[in-house]
């Protein structure tokens, strides 16, 4: 069976200790995702399994010499290029193998060399087994698949990070590998191109693939293995996807550390002993049995990762309607989309789907109060207590610190209150001094976060939260909003998030803004089966809603029942 053999004993940068002991084997048809925090060293791995570093300690073992491609975070050096010519260079090996035949071509006009000849004539035989006549209609139809055709004149440089994604992968499939690595490949482009690329994966893509995503549903749906690294330490492989992980990894982790302390118990216990009889007549003995305790075999103390902890004060004051839509029409000077009816109740946890164009950040505006309405009826509780969280971190100022910064939305803690409060969001004593400027994406939402749980609301507004944030933090997020007992409206491209926290949708259609009952998958088998959107699928008793079946296939109805039953009985646990 054809294999990727993958042995890092070792990586290390500038001395830092970033990779080791990774024994890994890819076989055929593995759907591998790799998985870890933030700087565990992911993208190193992979750059490691490609190629592309190759100072470390251990070998790469690709007998069958199978070929590998590789998406990068950073997807090209030469932003003058057109979308097209970026395309064509997943045909290096053509274009390289026709310049040399018109080469040959040019020295047997004026020599009839047998072995030029010969040489000419085995090219030109490779040249047609290759298809190479049809590679400008792959790259239009590639192009078209995955919506860049309309692209291909334009430069790298004119086009969106999203766009830029959706050409990085249409290169790397128009290479046609044996194995994808895709390195986080869902960054930057909409849900439904996320959704296009998981059928892709699925339905036509027959070899194997590794993938690195902090899109959680999406590893859920593309990957059955998953690798995970942790800052140095040896890597561990879960055959199972992303969900059934995490479960797995609780267990291990448990067992791993109940057998570290067993052990470390045993050994003070023979230490106390050896310690107590070293002098007089049991010195022998003593020197035998710590002898034996240097030869065991020590197990290594489990790596428990941190996990930040978030607070949300809830007010305790709130009406049963927090906002009020009639007949509004949203935009700033012309209409982008109208509501005819819609109220935010108490207690929902909204999910609001956008798409690119339609006027997200008006809309948030609009109900901070910083846009009027166009026209119509509009009502805000007057004592609501908003905390608005931005995806681009706008109510930071990023030449202040951390410190100054917690100042300026009225935060004036000593500091000793200030370094007990970062604690929980994973900072040092020492980042109190940072500039906002000086932090990782990750710790900038992070600092963001820790500004607003100091403050009462009883409704948060968040536009895209778990952008920058790695698995961990994410979760320790999301139980964090289900416990707050205000009114959530939030924007997300994590469908796990979503999955998690959404109990109603908000979307628009047609350019009218509508209600939708449940969270994405609701959302999702209302659109595929043509259900109506008002419709609950289940009742306020989490029964099935019978009015379904008249809907439904039966065995599509019975699969629905059998797994909300099942989700009903881990929310109870």
């Amino acid at each position: 069976m054809k294999h990727l053999k993958i042995k890092i004993e070792k990586l290390e940068f500038q001395g830092d200790l970033v990779l080791r002991d990774i024994d890994l084997t890819i076989n055929q048809n593995d759907k591998i995702s790799i998985v870890g925090p933030n700087g565990s060293g992911k993208t190193s791995c992979m750059k490691v399994i490609v190629g592309e570093i190759n100072a470390y300690d251990g070998f790469i073992e690709n007998v069958w010499n199978m070929s590998l491609g590789y998406l990068h975070q950073v997807y090209s050096d030469d932003e003058e290029r057109t979308v097209h010519e970026e395309l064509r260079e997943a045909f290096m090996q053509v274009q390289t193998m026709q310049e040399e035949i018109w080469k040959l071509e040019t020295q047997m006009e004026s020599s009839s060399d047998a072995d030029i000849i010969e040489k000419y004539s085995s090219l030109l035989e490779q040249f047609n087994n290759i298809w190479w006549y049809d590679f400008e209609n792959k790259i239009h139809g590639v192009a078209q698949w995955i919506w860049v055709l309309e692209l291909l004149e334009k430069k790298l440089s004119e086009i969106s990070g999203g766009q830029r994604t959706k050409v990085a992968l249409a290169k790397v499939l128009l290479q046609a590998p044996d194995i994808l690595f895709l390195d986080e490949p869902t960054n930057f482009i909409d849900m439904s191109s996320v959704e296009w690329l998981e059928n892709y994966l699925q339905n036509k893509w027959n070899w194997w693939y590794v993938i690195v995503s902090h899109d959680r549903e999406f590893l859920d749906k593309t990957c059955n293995k998953t690798l995970e690294i942790q800052p140095q330490r040896a890597a561990t492989m879960y055959h199972s996807w992303y969900t059934d992980y995490v479960i797995e990894r609780e267990k291990v982790e448990k067992i791993r550390n109940d057998d570290w302390v067993r052990q470390q118990e045993y050994i003070g216990k023979q230490e106390n002993l050896i310690n107590r009889f070293r002098a007089g007549s049991r010195a022998g003995w003593a020197k035998s049995r710590e002898k034996m305790i240097g030869k065991m075999e020590k197990l290594e103390k489990p790596f428990i990762p941190k996990k930040p902890k978030f607070f949300f004060e809830y007010s305790w004051e709130s009406p049963e309607k927090m906002l009020v839509y009639r007949d509004a029409f949203i935009g700033r000077s012309d209409s982008l989309f109208f509501i005819p009816d819609i109220t935010l109740h108490k207690w929902m946890r909204v999910w609001v789907v956008w798409e690119n164009g339609v006027g997200k950040s008006t809309f948030i505006k609009t109900i901070l109060g910083q846009i009027p309405l166009l026209e119509w009826y509009q009502s805000v509780w007057k004592a609501s207590e908003i905390l608005y969280y931005s995806q681009m971190h706008e109510e930071l100022h990023r030449d202040l610190t951390m410190r100054e910064n917690f100042h300026k939305h009225g935060i004036a803690y000593p500091d000793e209150h200030l370094i007990w409060l970062i604690k929980h969001y994973l900072f040092e004593k020492t980042d109190l001094d940072k500039k906002v400027s000086e932090l990782s994406g990750g710790q900038t939402s992070k600092l963001l976060f820790a500004i607003l749980g100091q403050k009462k609301s009883n409704l948060l507004i968040f536009d895209e939260p778990t952008n920058h944030l790695d698995y961990d933090t994410r979760e320790s997020l999301e139980s964090s909003l289900k416990n707050y007992d205000g009114t959530i409206l939030f924007i997300s491209h994590d469908r796990y998030f979503v999955n998690k926290l959404a109990t109603h949708v908000w979307f628009i259609h047609d350019g009218e803004l509508s209600l939708s009952y449940g969270n994405y998958e609701d959302y999702r088998f209302k659109l595929e089966h043509k259900i109506d959107m008002d419709m609950h699928l289940f009742d306020e008793e989490a029964e099935l809603n019978l009015v379904l079946e008249d809907k439904l296939w039966e065995k599509t109805f019975k699969r629905l029942k059998d797994k909300f039953s099942k989700d009903k009985k881990k929310r109870r646990r």
